[in-house]
């Protein structure tokens, strides 16, 4: 990746932090960072694409920030990676808003794509912990959609983020997934 082209990733990841991600426009994140449009374009076709490798790049940062310690077990790791998820929802609204539901991830959610290091890290974990009574894609989809909706709830203030009903809830999928 060539400056320019990061240049533009980063300013657009301080919009998302500021601002509805859905009201960025190429033409104002060209004037913000004192290019052109054309030279936005030049490295991505479409807002698509610039949100697609935008949240590429932050899945990298989260994954980073979420590192576990390599003692603790697979179910330790996978319970403190969901536990500092939640927090970061609460810290950074804006930007889980952004890696949930920006259009760019309908392909990544239709296809399987390895490009979200976020993505890899929870699925090696769940192939760890999965107990081998449902497949472990299945386990992902019930863990994440656990992890997502509960941070999603805790975000718009539904509820109080609880560390013992993540524990708990992981758990019982853990258990649940036993053959």
């Amino acid at each position: 990746m060539n400056k320019t082209q990061d240049k533009i990733i980063q300013a657009t990841i301080g919009w998302i932090e500021t601002d509805d991600y859905k009201n960025l426009s190429m033409r104002n994140l060209a004037a913000q960072i004192g290019v052109t449009t054309g030279a936005i374009y030049k490295y991505f076709q479409n807002k698509d694409e610039l949100f697609y490798q935008v949240s590429v790049k932050l899945s990298q940062e989260f994954a980073e920030q979420l590192i576990t310690t390599p003692e603790d077990s697979a179910k330790d790791e996978l319970l403190s990676l969901a536990n500092k998820f939640c927090r970061l929802s609460q810290e950074q609204p804006k930007i889980i808003n952004f890696l949930f539901f920006n259009s760019s991830l309908n392909n990544f959610y239709q296809n399987t794509n390895h490009d979200f290091k976020f993505y890899n890290q929870v699925m090696d974990l769940v192939q760890q912990v999965n107990q081998g009574g449902i497949t472990d894609q299945q386990f992902f989809t019930q863990i994440w959609s656990f992890i997502q909706g509960y941070s999603l709830l805790v975000l718009n203030g539904a509820t109080n983020y609880d560390p013992a009903l993540v524990e708990r809830t992981l758990n019982e999928m853990i258990r649940g997934s036993e053959k």
